[in-house]
């Protein structure tokens, strides 16, 4: 009998004896690069993501389905020695939920999202002082190494804007984009200009922090964008003797075609 549930369809792949020899030979290392590529492409399938298109909807509830997956994965080995499964995983994603939304289910009152952030931080360190983690750490400590560099530059405008240390406003922030900038255009020292690149590049994250723009997403967006358009000038390079018989003002003139059509990727 086909089984219907996640959970039994990875039972039945680790069954020894019976089951799936590739699945059999995993453990919580190998999957690890899964998890990453699977997560990089729900981040791929969000950005491209147009709400009510049936493709686009459905290709981002696969990539979650694949996610999903690897959670189920990793809970079934666990399961396996005795430790716990999906749904331990469940069970205690929940109550820390709970826990965690006093304004929704206690009798705690908020009057907007700040209010609901500066809880769930308090509420977070009783709960490290309940496991007696009283050590002090470092502001930038801690942050996950998977992050990517764009995330990691969201995290540590965010912990910093937490204790002040943070522009007051998005002009300041304008201002100080254009302050990297020109010491980019500055420097030709080539480790002088990766710095200041970095620095340009930092300054950008924390504008879109602050605008309430997610830089990954507008990154995703804009390369999707891209190939998209590229296509274009490709279709036309292939219609019109190859790339050798094209010159700069042709494949920019289809590249122009395809931005005044809204070419984008599928």
């Amino acid at each position: 009998m086909t089984p219907t549930s996640l959970r039994a369809v990875m039972s039945a792949l680790r069954k020894p004896g019976t089951g799936c020899p590739w699945d059999l030979e995993q453990d919580h290392g190998t999957l690890a690069r899964y998890l990453r590529e699977e997560a990089a492409e729900v981040l791929d399938a969000l950005a491209a993501l147009e709400p009510g298109n049936p493709e686009r909807e459905r290709h981002l509830c696969e990539e979650l389905g694949d996610l999903w997956l690897q959670v189920a994965f990793h809970a079934q080995i666990a399961h396996e020695r005795g430790a716990w499964d999906l749904a331990d995983v469940e069970a205690m994603v929940v109550e820390k939920l709970v826990r965690r939304h006093p304004h929704v289910f206690g009798e705690v009152e908020v009057s907007g999202s700040d209010d609901v952030l500066v809880n769930w931080a308090a509420i977070k360190q009783d709960e490290k002082a309940g496991r007696g983690e009283t050590a002090r750490k470092r502001l930038l400590e801690s942050m996950p190494a998977s992050l990517s560099p764009l995330d990691e530059a969201m995290e540590i405008g965010r912990k910093c804007g937490k204790v002040g240390f943070d522009w007051e406003d998005l002009d300041g922030v304008l201002d100080k984009v254009g302050e990297e900038i020109r010491e980019l255009q500055a420097e030709s020292d080539l480790d002088r200009v990766e710095a200041e690149f970095g620095d340009v590049l930092f300054t950008l994250v924390q504008w879109a922090r602050k605008k309430g723009v997610d830089p990954d997403r507008a990154l995703r967006r804009q390369m999707a964008r891209f190939r998209g358009r590229f296509r274009h000038v490709e279709d036309h390079a292939e219609a019109n003797g190859g790339w050798e018989a094209q010159d700069m003002e042709a494949m920019e003139a289809a590249w122009q075609r395809a931005k005044a059509a809204g070419t984008e990727a599928p």
